[in-house]
């Protein structure tokens, strides 16, 4: 038993490397980690907080040891009148859904988890359709008014957002004649596809943030309106799952926005090996973009919901069909043909 168990690793160490250590499980975790300390660290420079600036000893990072613990160590509790399985289940179920999504984001040539050939974005947006399903699940199975409003608005936020962003990537499929999202990223080697597809871009980032439910678009965990939305039941250990599904999902949409527009790990070679440079543009892409998002999130007041429904639908879904038919213009003009 032992020696098929070492054979099995042996013959498929560098998948099982992968979604262990990365660009899977463990990446994924320290993203979040990260992205926890660098948002309230970033935040608190520019309001000039002092608590978040100077808490936690040099850096911060006892207060994320501090905040992790209390969370694990906390009471588990369940409504009287929630569905239990229901309730237990989307906590599980959550962040793994854009964790699944990650594992088609290619890091470096030949780097990726599942190597779905010829239609990763197809399978990417597949399987990102069942986080707003949960999201719902676990709004209304708490059975709080506060929470299935949330469930409500996330509905409506996400086909204001989803829909247009849906839209604008297929300008990307029609402009590179594929759905894998590798050779997408191989067609940029010479040009990012933000250029010809800018307008595109424009729709997909607005609903990109809607999609990820980032202010101005944190609509269903609005806790000046629904103390925090979905969420508000949750303690404990559950909660953490919560907000690491939050973080994980901002993840998937900023690896999916910089594989689509921004070259995904092209970049000028600076490291000799092609994997390790390959990761080097990612992560730093990834940097930059997670600040741009952080900026936004300071600069701008939270839109109503029927505010960002009528964006969706009356800016955004026009927008992402004009950008189409751009595109299979433009395409036809420059190669003859799509």
């Amino acid at each position: 038993m032992l020696n098929e168990i070492l054979s099995f690793i042996n013959e498929n160490f560098q998948t099982l490397f992968m979604i262990s250590v990365f660009p899977g499980l463990s990446f994924v975790l320290g993203f979040v980690i990260f992205a926890v300390w660098y948002q309230r660290k970033y935040l608190a420079r520019l309001m000039i907080r002092m608590g978040p600036v100077h808490c936690g000893r040099r850096l911060g990072w006892l207060q994320l040891i501090a905040d992790a613990l209390k969370l694990i160590t906390k009471e588990l509790i369940f409504p009287k009148a929630a569905n239990k399985p229901l309730f237990i289940f989307a906590s599980i179920m959550l962040p793994v859904i854009p964790a699944a999504m990650i594992a088609l984001i290619p890091f470096a040539p030949g780097l990726v988890i599942y190597n779905a050939s010829g239609v990763s974005l197809l399978i990417f947006f597949a399987i990102s359709t069942l986080f707003p399903v949960v999201s719902v699940i676990r709004g209304w199975a708490a059975n709080n008014k506060f929470t299935i409003i949330g469930a409500f608005r996330n509905i409506y936020l996400d086909i204001a957002g989803e829909i247009p962003v849906f839209l604008a990537s297929i300008g990307v499929m029609i402009w590179a004649g594929t759905y894998d999202l590798n050779e997408i990223v191989i067609q940029q080697s010479g040009m990012w596809f933000v250029i010809p597809q800018f307008l595109g871009f424009i729709v997909f980032f607005i609903g990109f943030l809607a999609m990820i439910e980032k202010v101005p678009f944190d609509i269903p965990t609005a806790e000046t309106e629904l103390i925090y939305g979905p969420n508000t039941e949750y303690t404990g250990a559950m909660f953490l799952n919560m907000m690491e599904a939050d973080y994980v999902n901002v993840l998937a949409w900023t690896l999916l926005m910089i594989t689509l527009y921004f070259g995904g790990y092209n970049g000028p070679r600076i490291f000799p090996d092609p994997i390790i440079n390959g990761i080097f543009w990612m992560i730093t892409k990834l940097l930059i973009a997670i600040t741009i998002i952080f900026t936004i999130m300071i600069s701008y007041a939270r839109l109503r919901i029927d505010q960002a429904v009528r964006m969706g639908w009356n800016y955004l879904l026009p927008l992402s069909i004009l950008n189409i038919l751009l595109t299979l213009i433009l395409k036809y003009i420059m190669f003859g043909g799509v």
